[in-house]
């Protein structure tokens, strides 16, 4: 990376010093007050530069693929400039004074500055407090022709949080801004997290998210979680002599951090966790953070390799407890970036935060109703048992209690999948309910910045069961009054008849002897 900016720096330096035909003063000359205009490409919305004019431009002289310019010293910035050339002056020669004259001061700078002593040579510029022009807000700006160093004094881009921003402030640039304007890359770049998380691998019904590390995934309360957070490497991270690089994880209440010892830290095959402090702050169910930190990154041996663009992978564990939020709102976890932003300034000292990123557990419920077709005695009610056939999980001995007048039980902090509801306990007069089967199928966003999920329950019997914004719901029907056994049948409908039968001929014979009575 030194080489790519001393090669880069070589070219700023040669384009504005030794190309354009850095040339003495004149007296005979006017210093040029048109404007002219510079163009930032790399901008960011939000940036903001500061203009510091080191020469002015006195006269141009522009050939067939060259422009020479005639230079005097900007008597405002004379005495920065001197302290930027005093800064880079050769080992055991005298400092330049600071009476010197204007044709030896740009001298001193044609002679002395070069690529490798730029940047030191603006430091020690900065360092003078020179006067600023108007600052730049815009990728395109007018601005009085002359020799400039630019400063990225505010860096641009967007955060969802306040100061936080994922890009780096700039190396000091400097450049002729002629009558044919100039156009300057911003040497800056960009550090990036993104958190993920694991969906459960033995549940069939997540949807789209393929067990695979998405925004976000469900589990049943219990589970343990799986988390990642992947951070880059800015493309100045070679011009660093110190680094500081933290990982911030933000859990839920409803999220509980498993520990150090399940903290693994990579980049690619190397192990790195023992370049990091990892702590954790608080306990659930209040909100808890977990830190990995290096105060400087370059002084780890296993660190040693790591260049520009590499990427440091974090993975930890969590579990799903008590405390989970139910249903589509989820339990959100979130995670940023605080790193070195200025190879101008090195180390701690001078940070900048990602902007967060956020992922969501789901975990769900079964809501049961039990209705009786007879009234029950309320000290004996119906038990019952859930479960998950997707992944054998059991939750047993769901005791059914009277509230406001309704008969409720159920289940919170359940996974997706398929279940099966069975009664376990039948009371005293009533017949076993019939088994209630249903999936539970939840479809949550794969890649998004706020993952939502939606929620679909198919019964195996139509209108066993149903879905609500929070799981699954059924209603459980027990019928009451048992039924004796029936033993007659066709066999005492004949016995019937042939009774009334013979009621009905002794009603005649009565009626024939009364008759003949009276006769």
């Amino acid at each position: 990376m030194k080489k790519v900016w001393k090669g880069f720096a070589a070219a700023v330096s040669a384009a504005a010093i030794a190309a354009t035909g850095f040339i003495g003063a004149t007296s005979a000359n006017a210093v040029v007050t048109e404007t002219a205009s510079v163009n930032f490409t790399n901008w960011q919305s939000g940036n903001v530069v500061t203009p510091y004019l080191i020469l002015n431009i006195e006269s141009e002289n522009i050939e067939a693929g060259n422009t020479n310019y005639v230079y005097s010293v900007n008597a405002a910035n004379k005495a920065a400039v001197i302290a930027g050339m005093n800064a880079i002056k050769a080992e055991g020669a005298a400092d330049i004074a600071a009476n010197v004259t204007d044709a030896d001061l740009i001298k001193a700078v044609l002679d002395g500055l070069n690529s490798t002593n730029v940047e030191q040579f603006a430091t020690a510029f900065m360092g003078a407090s020179p006067t600023a022009g108007n600052t730049i807000n815009n990728a395109s700006a007018n601005i009085q022709q002359g020799y400039y160093l630019f400063d990225l004094t505010t860096v641009g881009g967007s955060g969802t949080a306040a100061g936080s921003n994922q890009y780096t402030k700039s190396r000091y640039m400097v450049d002729t801004v002629g009558s044919a304007g100039a156009s300057i890359t911003i040497k800056n770049g960009s550090v990036t997290l993104v958190k993920k998380v694991k969906d459960n691998p033995t549940d069939p019904e997540t949807g789209s998210t393929n067990s695979g590390w998405n925004d976000s995934a469900d589990y049943a309360i219990g589970d343990t979680v799986p988390f990642q957070l992947t951070g880059t490497l800015p493309e100045q991270y070679g011009e660093y002599n110190k680094y500081y690089y933290q990982f911030v994880d933000t859990m839920s209440a409803g999220l509980t951090y498993s520990g150090n010892d399940k903290v693994t830290i990579k980049s690619g095959s190397t192990d790195l966790t023992n370049c990091f402090d990892i702590a954790s702050e608080g306990t659930g169910p209040t909100t808890l953070k977990f830190t990995a930190k290096n105060k400087n990154l370059k002084t780890c041996a296993a660190a040693a390799g790591l260049k520009a663009g590499d990427s440091i992978v974090v993975e930890y564990e969590a579990t799903l407890n008590d405390h989970a939020v139910i249903g589509t709102a989820g339990n959100p976890n979130t995670a940023k970036l605080v790193f070195s932003n200025d190879p101008k300034q090195q180390g701690e000292g001078d940070t900048a935060e990602t902007p967060e990123d956020l992922v969501k557990v789901f975990t769900y419920d079964f809501q049961g109703t039990k209705e009786f077709t007879i009234t029950p005695n309320d000290n004996d009610l119906p038990v019952f048992k859930l479960t998950n056939t997707s992944t054998n999980k059991v939750y047993d001995n769901l005791r059914v209690t009277k509230q406001d007048g309704t008969y409720k039980f159920d289940v919170k902090g359940i996974d997706a999948g398929a279940y099966k509801l069975e009664e376990t306990y039948t009371p005293a007069g009533f017949n076993k309910a019939a088994d209630v089967m249903f999936t539970l199928k939840a479809e949550h966003d794969a890649e998004s910045t706020n993952p939502q999920v939606t929620i679909t329950v198919t019964p195996t019997i139509e209108n066993a069961a149903s879905g609500t914004t929070t799981g699954a719901a059924a209603t459980v029907v027990n019928t009451g009054g048992n039924k004796l056994p029936e033993t007659g049948g066709m066999g005492t409908t004949v016995l019937y008849a042939a009774g009334a039968a013979i009621v009905l001929i002794a009603g005649i014979g009565l009626a024939v002897v009364l008759r003949r009575r009276q006769a």
